[in-house]
């Protein structure tokens, strides 16, 4: 199974795509995570990523696709050899036309295809909010939020004990840009999927557990 969940910035599709990949064994594919882990090593490429999203803009089309082949060449392998793994789920990618006609080359050189798109849809207003609380470890890229998810003791992250902070894209400016970038560059991505047949929308203003058991009905897998 493939499957990509789509929603603005703040809408919760990480949170969900956490609890539910391990549910169905599939393999998280999240752009960001791969980006964070250049930008940790701070290597020249991951210098250019922390550029980038800093300033509220998304990575090219071609850097991205690339990342996206290499992760999934390594799934299809693991497949082969691991039961626990039976597809892929995409979070924050593909976020262009361009990105998801790659995809779908992708997935096509590896006989597969994709087999639905979740939309968890949230109010803008709340998308804000949700946005501008969230916080961050800077070691392990734990996210929590300073009232709907804080951590135990104030600024240190519950799993490694590392420091956390409001990241760049997270500050008013940067939410305002970004939240307008997926307007302009990424909503339009819904009719692309809609006319395939494959967009399934999910109301993501519940709380955490009815989303879920939503995605999961959505999906047949309840």
């Amino acid at each position: 199974m493939y499957v990509i969940f789509m929603g603005a910035q703040g809408s919760g599709k990480g949170t969900q795509a956490e609890r539910i990949g391990p549910k169905l064994k599939l393999v998280k594919v999240a752009t960001g995570d791969l980006f964070r882990s250049a930008i940790a090593q701070q290597s020249e490429l991951g210098l250019k990523v922390q550029s980038i999203i800093e300033s509220g803009n998304l990575v090219p089309d071609e850097l991205t696709n690339a990342i996206v082949q290499v992760r999934l060449a390594q799934i299809a392998a693991n497949r082969l050899k691991d039961d626990d793994v039976d597809g892929a789920l995409f979070d924050g990618f593909p976020r262009t036309e361009a990105q998801a006609r790659a995809l779908d080359d992708i997935l096509a050189s590896q006989d597969t295809k994709l087999d639905a798109v979740i939309e968890i849809d949230v109010p803008r207003e709340k998308l804000i909010a949700r946005l501008a609380g969230r916080r961050t470890c800077e070691a392990c890229g734990a996210v929590y939020h300073v009232e709907s998810d804080p951590p135990k003791v104030e600024g240190i992250c519950d799993k490694c004990g590392g420091k956390l902070i409001q990241r760049e894209d997270d500050k008013p400016d940067s939410i305002a840009r970004r939240l307008a970038l997926y307007d302009n560059q990424t909503r339009p991505l819904l009719d692309y999927y809609r006319a395939k047949g494959i967009l399934i929308t999910i109301n993501g203003d519940q709380d955490i557990d009815t989303v879920t058991a939503d995605i999961l009905n959505a999906l047949g897998q309840a």
